[in-house]
């Protein structure tokens, strides 16, 4: 099982500015000795999970990625449902808005929208694994998602992104904490600067978070009376998203967020 999660985690290096990776890289990115990348690269292109290009002799993800994406859109369709939530809350404040489902090494995005057409914008690629400990998606996922992702986060080396990224076990086990008393999560600079971004979970049927609706603006644009607004209007959206996808949001956390 260990081999299995390996190979698959190296999927997770994958992005849309990293769309091609080769060995050497791989090997860099993931600290395996070059052999055993090679061997779990095999294992994925085999089942067409990642392909070679034949000129480059780099990796790139799969045909079978296609057709996985499109059977579990079809029988769990998650961005069906959360899309207009997120277009109409998007369009509403003219920030940018998006939902998140964790993956090994952090948050990765189900969908987005940018509701801003003018003044400054927060840049936000869709392919980006957004990290657990220092975003507001990260840290609400740690603080109502399975115990097992945030034994998982504390027990490896924090990266720092920024001067207030937080990079201690207890400065981050302080901000679930904070969160879980709250009911949501709020960053300030942690992993962009001149960033900030409020956070709330959705759930699945047993009342324990499957994923994460956030907004993100510039720093000059959030003041404590717009971080309470906004919660307010992902609660609402994380109610119906977590309804519609058969979820249940826990009393205690339901009650916090009808006090908003």
């Amino acid at each position: 099982m260990a081999t299995i999660n390996k190979a698959i985690g190296l999927l997770e290096y994958f992005s849309s500015i990293k769309p091609e990776i080769g060995l050497v890289e791989f090997g860099r990115l993931s600290g395996f000795d070059k052999g055993t990348v090679h061997r779990y690269l095999t294992s994925l292109r085999d089942t067409g999970l990642v392909e070679q290009n034949k000129k480059t002799r780099a990796y790139r993800l799969g045909p079978a990625i296609i057709r996985l994406a499109a059977v579990r859109e079809k029988t769990v369709p998650m961005v069906k449902i959360i899309a207009p939530h997120v277009d109409r809350l998007a369009d509403a404040i003219k920030e940018l808005v998006h939902a998140g489902l964790p993956q090994k090494r952090g948050m990765s995005a189900l969908y987005s929208k940018d509701g801003g057409y003018s003044g400054t914008r927060v840049g936000f690629e869709e392919s980006e694994i957004l990290p657990f400990h220092a975003t507001s998606s990260g840290i609400a996922m740690l603080a109502f998602g399975p115990s097992r992702i945030l034994e998982m986060e504390i027990s490896r080396p924090f990266q720092k992104f920024t001067d207030s990224t937080p990079l201690t076990v207890d400065s981050v086990k302080a901000s679930v904490k904070e969160t879980q008393q709250k009911g949501f999560a709020a960053t300030n600079q942690s992993y962009e600067d001149d960033i900030c971004s409020v956070a709330v979970p959705f759930f699945d049927a047993d009342a324990v978070a499957m994923g994460t609706l956030a907004v993100a603006t510039p720093s000059a644009r959030m003041d404590s009376s717009k971080r309470v607004a906004l919660v307010g209007l992902l609660a609402k959206i994380a109610f119906f998203v977590t309804q519609d996808l058969g979820g249940a949001v826990p009393p205690e956390l339901a009650k916090m967020w009808d006090d908003l």
